[in-house]
C-alpha cells in the first residue's frame, strides 16, 4: 500500500499535521501505537472482566486520542461512547461488542499501518 492508495481504516492527515511531516516522527509515532494495540485489548478484558469501569473509562479516553491520532475516526467515535458509557457504569452489556470491534478495526488498521511503513 502505498501512502496514495486509500486505507480502509487510517487516514495519515493529522498525524502529518502533528508531526509537521516529520517522516522519522510519523515512523516512530506509528510504531508506538502498532505496539500499544495488544496492551489496549487487553486492558480493556481485564478492567471489563474485573467491572473496573472507572479504569475503563480512562482507558477509553487514552485509547480515542491514540486512534485519533491515526485517523481511525469510528474507534475514536466508539471509544468516545464508550467512556462516557463507562464513566456512568451504564450499558455494561455493550462493552463486550465495543472491545471486540476496537480489537477487529485495530487489528486491520494494525495491517494498514505496517504496509503504509513499508512505503515511507
Amino acid at each position: 500500500m502505498t501512502s496514495n492508495e486509500a486505507a480502509k481504516h487510517v487516514n495519515l492527515e493529522i498525524l502529518k499535521e502533528i508531526s509537521d511531516g516529520n517522516t522519522d516522527l510519523m515512523v516512530d509515532l506509528i510504531n508506538l501505537f502498532i505496539g500499544q494495540v495488544r496492551t489496549f485489548s487487553d486492558q480493556l478484558e481485564l478492567y471489563n472482566r474485573k467491572k473496573d469501569y472507572e479504569c475503563m473509562a480512562k482507558l477509553a479516553h487514552k485509547i480515542k486520542n491514540s486512534v485519533a491520532m491515526m485517523g481511525i475516526d469510528e474507534l475514536s467515535s466508539d471509544m468516545k461512547k464508550l467512556e462516557r458509557l463507562a464513566q456512568e457504569g451504564k450499558k455494561t452489556n455493550l462493552y463486550d461488542n465495543f472491545i471486540e470491534r476496537f480489537k477487529k478495526i485495530s487489528g486491520e488498521a494494525v495491517i494498514e499501518l505496517k504496509a503504509i511503513l513499508n512505503s515511507l
